[in-house]
């Protein structure tokens, strides 16, 4: 073999090597301290834990970003040793991709600073460039009898792994039991980071939702629907089990455990096919407990995106803020739109038509940084003057982002914002039609929700998950049954989303339950819809985010009663506001005489919620 293809090989082979390498520590860094620790103690000694947000296709998808990467330097390495230096250009490949390697590695752990990551990586590089450059044969030799068991060694686990999960669904399906005759299906969708406030449902000005309008005259619209936590992952464990976020394992770098059963598995224990397609990787992905029950679960999408993710040392260059900002381009990776979930979830559907379904919708769209594609980019507005650039998600974690965020870049970011909206609704209506067509509507009850909402410069903040102002919390809910539920019908009484399993529980009729009650007592004859699960809303405390920001200063609680909003922060100050006149909470009248009448007994009903995870379900 020449030189130069065994130098060429000699990259293909490291680049296999890095690939497999990463897969090997995600494995390890995700089973090892998993069986060893409990999630937070790792997080503690370790600053790692069991979630390491990879996609299950990472088996094949990091070896062939390997590869592909390796065949792309080696032409520039080859030409540098033989041009530049008239070398033989093996060592240098062991130089350039030992390197690679090494920082690969090294990016995996956040506790590592840059800089001495690529010093390590660097010093690592050299020892081996000057092993490889006197005994440039061995090396040779090496690579070309090892190569094809590289090739083995990467294809064998992905056929297992992809095998495994095909014959997993086909098993979960065949167990099925037979569902009860006529049994609903129920999709539930959430709309992330959609709040009531830019919905024209919910009469903003803009027009935002015009195809959500058409769905609410179908069905009962809650006005004051709260969600129990300002953000995603929390939120949506509480909607799949009926708990609430201080009952739950859910953390910041946790994920939901199997303490408590979901809507999911319950609906598979009734013959449901159940199936999720996920457009938030970053919290709703299998990682996070959010599969449970699921038998069809799509998170993760194959995309050049997440091509460039299964990476470490890719992925880490390609979100550097110092290239984005020089690129402009905050889109992320990855990012699916809606059209992308539905054709997946519609496709799912074709091939499933003999059983009632149980089906989780999540769309990103309207989660920052706001691209909504066009011509909805310009729906609202002249558009953003950088397509792909957005000021406010680039400014979100600097103290300093008041100053910095003009009247009309703020201008920008919301009409972006609105036009997410917009081409959400819009996907949601073509989404609609489709089912209508099909004749899936008829026996379908139909839910739309969101996680959270979105704060646009109220009390100073932006984006979510920071606080537990009404912003956060307040979110969209739809309930739609053609038939069943009342046409028109608005609810004005505020609910939780704790009690949606209770929801889809009850109005399926099926012999399972969950806490709290139904929210079909609002139409249901009989029924004065006065029992209901406490309005609670908490957010834990977090690390790593500007000192000034609500959540930085400990753990939050939110608690509407006695048409007062009451809410205990971390450091102990409390704040209250009318809930049925100030939505926007600008007045805290926790020191005035309306608040001080209220303030014991509101202390009181959240003292009676346990702050610790009950020792029974």
């Amino acid at each position: 073999m020449s030189r130069t293809r065994t130098s060429i090989l000699g990259a293909a082979w490291f680049g296999l090597l890095i690939g497999l390498s990463e897969v090997a520590a995600k494995g390890a860094q995700k089973f090892g301290t998993s069986v060893l620790f409990d999630p937070q103690e790792a997080i503690r000694r370790f600053g790692i834990g069991p979630v390491v947000r990879a996609s299950k296709d990472i088996v094949w998808m990091a070896p062939l970003a390997g590869l592909v990467l390796s065949l792309i330097l080696a032409p520039i390495v080859l030409f540098v040793a033989h041009r530049l230096f008239r070398r033989d250009a093996l060592p240098f490949i062991v130089l350039v991709f030992t390197f690679l390697g090494a920082l690969n590695l090294f990016y995996m752990y956040t506790r590592l600073q840059e800089y001495a990551a690529l010093l390590l990586a660097a010093g690592i590089a050299a020892q081996m460039y000057r092993i490889a450059s006197r005994r440039t044969e061995i090396v040779a030799r090496i690579i070309e009898r090892s190569f094809w068991l590289l090739v083995a060694i990467t294809v064998l686990p992905t056929v297992v792994v992809l095998g495994f999960q095909a014959a997993k669904e086909r098993s979960s399906l065949h167990a099925l039991p037979v569902p009860q005759p006529k049994a609903p299906n129920v999709l539930l969708i959430v709309l992330d980071t959609v709040g009531t406030r830019n919905l024209s449902v919910y009469g903003y000005e803009r027009d935002t939702t015009p195809n959500l309008k058409r769905l609410a005259a179908n069905g009962a619209v809650f006005d004051r629907a709260l969600a129990t936590a300002p953000w995603t992952l929390p939120s949506h464990a509480s909607m799949f089990t009926g708990r609430y976020d201080y009952e739950l394992s859910t953390d910041w770098k946790v994920p939901l455990d199997a303490r408590y059963p979901t809507v999911a598995e319950q609906f598979a224990k009734n013959g449901y096919l159940t199936a999720g397609f996920i457009a938030n990787t970053l919290y709703c992905s299998y990682e996070f407990g959010l599969d449970r029950g699921f038998i069809h679960y799509e998170d993760y999408p194959v995309s050049v995106g997440q091509f460039i993710s299964s990476l470490t040392v890719l992925r880490t260059m390609a979100t550097r803020p110092s290239l984005r900002r020089l690129v402009k381009n905050d889109e992320d990776l990855n990012r699916q739109p809606a059209e992308e979930i539905n054709q997946k979830f519609l496709r799912w559907l074709g091939q499933h038509k003999n059983r009632p379904f149980f089906v989780f919708l999540n769309y990103y769209d309207t989660h920052d940084p706001y691209f909504p594609p066009p011509p909805f980019d310009r729906k609202f507005g002249a558009g953003r003057r950088n397509p792909k650039w957005s000021p406010l998600l680039r400014s979100d974690w600097d103290d300093n982002h008041r100053r910095k965020i003009s009247d009309a870049e703020f201008q920008e970011e919301i009409d972006a914002y609105d036009g997410a909206v917009a081409y959400l609704d819009d996907q949601l209506g073509q989404l609609f039609d489709s089912l209508r067509r099909e004749g899936v509507l008829e026996n379908t009850i139909i839910l739309v929700t969101g996680d959270h909402g979105e704060e646009f410069g109220e009390h100073g903040l932006y984006s979510h998950g920071n606080s537990l102002y009404l912003p956060s919390v307040h979110v969209p809910l739809l309930v739609v049954w053609p038939g069943r539920v009342p046409a028109g019908r608005r609810v004005r009484e505020p609910v939780t989303l704790r009690e949606l399993p209770a929801t889809m529980a009850g109005m399926s009729k099926l012999p399972f339950s969950f806490p709290g009650r139904s929210l079909s007592r609002f139409w249901s004859e009989g029924d004065d819809g006065n029992s209901q699960s406490p309005l609670l809303s908490e957010v834990r405390h977090v690390t790593g985010r500007p000192a000034w920001l609500p959540v930085s200063k400990g753990d939050m609680r939110s608690l509407v009663a006695a048409g007062f909003r009451y809410i205990r922060n971390g450091d102990g100050t409390e704040e209250l506001y009318n809930f049925n006149d100030d939505l926007l909470e600008k007045t805290n009248v926790a020191n005035q005489p309306e608040g001080l009448a209220v303030l014991e007994s509101l202390r009181k009903q959240l003292d009676s919620l346990s702050k610790k995870r009950p020792s029974e379900p």
